[in-house]
This record gives structure tokens, sequence and C-alpha cells, in this order.
């Protein structure tokens, strides 16, 4: 058994499961005897609530504000949650990490190094995961969900001025993260994981890059 503990990062966009994988994923490890912990953006102490109840109003803002709320949000998380977790042995399974505040900036026109250097002091992850699903894809699930009506403007990329039509929109900023978010997984060799196929299998493909890296810490399950 090890005591150090492993970063593992779930990426992709809204609504493409990353949250009920975060899930599954902990209880698999729980349920192997590992210590588990999730975190994930605008859910820090200091600013989760301010991000989450000011969402239209931070949205209006300029890029570098936004990142540096964003930034301040993962730093707050990481000296009181992330960093004591990892040094008590948790695996700590993070619901995006710094690729999607970085994604979301720089097809915005951020500049992405300027963007990447207020992450420099964070851990890189132990295994980093890229989930995918094309937009209309997405699209559907919403409207499964009933939470089309939710939809905001940022997250439909309305304000970059994409279409008139917000479902249009939707479907064109889809186009531009499922792009970015396709550089970053080649430019770091990490796996993407379609979504269409059933939970489980994803589930399994999930599993499939993260075990290897927590397999020193997984107690056997008796029969």
């Amino acid at each position: 058994m090890t005591t150090e503990g492993k970063l593992i990062v779930i990426e992709g966009p809204d609504h493409v499961g990353r949250s009920m994988h975060a899930r599954l994923l902990s209880e698999r490890l729980k349920a192997h005897g590992v210590a588990v912990s999730i975190v994930g953006l605008a859910r820090s102490t200091l600013l989760a609530d301010l991000i989450k109840s000011s969402n239209t109003a931070l949205h209006q803002l300029n890029w570098r504000t936004r990142a540096l709320l964003y930034a301040t949000d993962l730093h707050d998380q990481y000296i009181h949650q992330i960093q004591p977790l990892l040094a008590a042995g948790f695996v700590v399974i993070a619901d995006r990490y710094t690729m999607t505040p970085l994604i979301r900036e720089s097809i915005r026109g951020g500049d992405e190094d300027w963007i990447r250097g207020l992450y420099s002091n964070l851990p890189q992850p132990d295994v980093t995961v890229v989930l995918q699903a094309g937009g209309r894809r997405l699209l559907n699930r919403m409207m499964y969900n009933e939470s089309l009506t939710k939809l905001n403007h940022f997250e439909a990329g309305a304000d970059m001025a994409l279409s008139p039509s917000i479902t249009r929109s939707f479907l064109e900023y889809q186009k531009l993260l499922r792009k970015a978010f396709m550089n970053k997984a080649n430019e770091g060799g990490y796996p993407v994981i379609h979504t269409r196929e059933k939970v489980e299998d994803v589930h399994a493909s999930i599993w499939t890059h993260v075990k290897p890296c927590v397999a020193d810490m997984l107690q056997s399950i008796k029969k």
C-alpha cells in the first residue's frame, strides 16, 4: 500500500458526463478501500458562492478578470483541500482542473501563455482523461434532461456572436471547444473517451487509464 496521493482529472465540455463519471470512479475506488475526494471548478470556500450566484455578471467581465477569478478559486481549493488530501494519501478526482478555464478564455481571445502562467505552481495530474461528445448529442441530452431552458449565454458562446440563435450558437461553440480539447489532449498525450457509448462502457474506458496509476492503492474486494 502507498501513502502517496494521486490527482485524477476528468475534463470535457458541459453536459458530457464529467460529474457522473467522477462519482462512479469515486465509488469504485472506495469499494477498493481507497480514500477519495472530489473537487472541481467553482467549489472553493472562498469564491464558489460568488461565482455561482453572479454567473451572468461574471461572464460579462473581460477574459483576464474571469481567468483570475477561476484561478483564485482553484488555488484556494489546492491550498485548503487538494494539497492536504494528497499529503494524506487520498485520490483526489478533479471534475475539471486547469484545461477548461484555459480553453474557455483562449478561444475568446485570451492570452493562453498568460492564463497558463496563473496555474504554473499547481501540480500536474497523475492522470487526465478528456470526455468528448458532439454538439448535437450534448444538445439532445439537455433537451432530454429538460435543461435546455437553463442554457446561459456564456455556455452557448453567445457572447462571441457566433449566431443570433442560441441553439445554433451552442453548436458552433461546441465545435470550437471540441477542437481545443482535442488539441490539448494531443499535446499532453491524454486519452480522449467519447461518451456516445453506454455509461458502463465509458466508465470501463476511464478505469482502464486510471487503474495503473492507483494499482498499488487498491485492496482486493472479498467475494
